[in-house]
């Protein structure tokens, strides 16, 4: 029944009790000159504004008793529309408001408290993935309180509870896409707040350059600052003894620093970079560690147990097959292979054309076959590095390239936690490459726009060999004249003959995912300034029908007190 119909009986009840008049009885009296004299004297007025606030005061208390009986749906706990509230569990949630405010996840529960607070009373509330429904009160309390359950969510892809109306709360920058019932009408409530951030975004040995060197690590800083002014920067890096490198870096916003560290002096035992910075935001990104500088096939945190591999102590016999072994000999890749200690070129031969016949001798057994600008129309069955394969053949997972011409770009996305690129810096790296489809089994390790620049296949178990594909020319590339080069062939190397390790060779060195630095990078826009303000202010709670019917006794007793007194009728 619908809680107006109570309310408006109980008031009319009450107004007509107070316009019922008696009867007038006939009282035979000598004069009527003292009741004329009486009547003259009182405050008609008065009695008046006695009979008003009584009838109000009657019709308070029935309305709220009438209406508090009667349990409204939109005082009933679960009584409303659901409303579902979803928390970006990215680490970036994490980061604090300029000025040493609270952080974006406390400013997320501040505005999920507002929504409740302006909810219909009664409604339904579902918190991240959990089914339970809360009523306004319960949820009120619990994003009031810690909120570690908002933040720490395991699954990045939670399948939200269906509701009338979902509101997403996130900065826009991990890759939080909750699955929402398309038919739900979804909110996107930005929580970014533009701040100053300098973080390490990778720290990870790396094999030498060439024979003679000792071990070195890669060390990468990268900035930002929504003020595009420069950002201080202090780098400390110590190994278990005391601090081996200090310096003062001034790191432009969105620039990347990148250091080289010779670990040869080193102590034996575990590395560790820290950085301080100014007004810094996100102090999740401010260090990274190496478990032991002198370790070989040492890893950082970025890569999975998956990748954890003990590597072979002999060098890995590679089978080069080039257009002509003139055409290998001083190239980028055979001086690379040749610097690598890791591997022994046993053989450079010839590729077969269509029209030759085969090599009268066999190749040499190998661990690994390297096709050199050239790919076989049947792939070996062992595994198998392409360099630079023809456009018009498919090689490795790559389609053959399409008719268009060769375009210049710049690599733009890499997988930073697959073992291949550890060490390894790609990003801004110019390439020339053409468009190929890339094979859904296969992963694109570095793309530039929509063009695939490196690709790794990992069949299944028993389903063929491991095999790689770099998509462009190493010759033309500036990445010949770095020594990332040398350290990508020794993780290919690694990676195409690993075998699965008895034991964990690595632990967590707290090195987080570069999206998570770039705490700006987002395509919502800020939060407005006037809602930084008032994150404190006290939020109110809905009304509830105990809490009505507790007012209506409390004014029954007022009038009750009002009546003895005189002052209500």
């Amino acid at each position: 029944m619908p809680f107006w119909i109570p309310l408006g009986v109980a008031a009319l009840l009450v107004l007509a009790i107070y316009l019922i008049r008696p009867t007038a009885q006939a009282l035979p009296v000598a004069s009527t000159v003292l009741w004329r004299r009486l009547l003259a004297a009182r405050k008609r007025r008065r009695d008046r504004l006695r009979w008003l606030l009584s009838l109000l005061l009657a019709t308070a208390v029935a309305g709220l008793l009438s209406v508090a009986a009667s349990r409204a749906p939109w005082l009933q706990p679960g009584g409303g529309d659901p409303i579902a509230l979803a928390f970006d569990p990215s680490p970036t949630m994490q980061a604090r408001l300029p000025d040493g405010g609270p952080s974006r996840i406390e400013l997320a529960a501040a505005e999920a408290r507002r929504i409740v607070a302006e909810a219909e009373a009664g409604s339904r509330f579902t918190v991240n993935a959990d089914p339970t429904p809360l009523t306004s009160a319960e949820v009120l309390a619990l994003l009031s309180g810690p909120l570690e359950a908002l933040s720490n969510a395991a699954d990045t892809e939670p399948a939200i509870p269906t509701a009338r109306r979902v509101h997403v709360f996130t900065d826009g920058i991990g890759p939080f896409t909750p699955i929402i019932d398309p038919g739900t009408e979804t909110r996107t409530v930005s929580i970014l707040v533009p701040a100053r951030n300098a973080g390490i975004v990778r720290f990870a040995t790396r094999p030498p350059a060439t024979r003679a060197a000792g071990p070195e690590a890669l060390l990468e800083i990268l900035a930002t600052d929504p003020a595009d002014s420069q950002v201080p920067v202090e780098l400390t890096v110590a190994d278990s003894e005391t601090i081996r490198i200090r310096r003062q870096l001034e790191l432009e916003p969105g620039d990347r620093f990148t250091a080289l560290i010779d670990l040869g002096s080193f102590a034996p035992g575990a590395v560790t970079a820290r950085i301080e910075t100014p007004g810094d935001v996100f102090p999740l990104d401010d260090r990274a560690g190496l478990i032991d500088a002198h370790a070989a096939n040492t890893r950082t945190a970025a890569f999975s147990p998956a990748h954890r591999v003990r590597a072979p102590t002999d060098p890995r016999r590679v089978v080069v097959i080039a257009r002509s072994p003139g055409s290998f000999a001083g190239s980028a890749a055979a001086l690379a292979l040749e610097a690598d200690a890791s591997v022994d070129v046993a053989a450079v031969r010839a590729a077969a054309g269509d029209d030759d016949p085969p090599p009268e001798e066999p190749l040499p057994a190998a661990d690994i076959a390297t096709f050199h600008r050239t790919a076989p129309a049947i792939p070996p069955a062992m595994p198998t590095l392409y360099l630079d394969p023809p456009q018009a053949v498919a090689a490795a997972g790559l389609s053959p390239a399409a008719e268009a011409p060769l375009s210049p770009r710049r690599i733009d996305r890499v997988e930073p936690g697959h073992p291949l690129l550890a060490g390894v810096s790609l990003l801004d790296l110019p390439v020339v490459l053409a468009a190929r489809e890339l094979d859904p089994r296969c992963t694109a390790l570095a793309s530039a726009g929509d063009r695939t620049a490196i690709a790794a296949c990992d069949p299944a178990p028993d389903s063929g060999p491991r095999s790689l594909t770099i998509a462009f020319d190493l010759d033309h590339s500036s990445l010949a004249q770095r020594p990332d080069l040398a350290a990508f062939f020794q993780n290919a190397a690694t990676w195409l003959t690993e075998t699965p390790a008895t034991g964990d060779l690595t632990a967590d060195t707290g090195l987080q995912a570069e999206w998570s630095t770039r705490i700006n990078d987002s395509t919502l826009e800020p939060v407005p300034a006037d809602r930084l303000a008032d994150l404190d202010r006290p939020d109110r709670r809905p009304w509830s029908w105990r809490t009505l019917a507790l007012a209506g006794l409390l004014f029954a007793s007022f009038e009750a007190i009002t009546f003895f007194r005189g002052l209500t009728l």
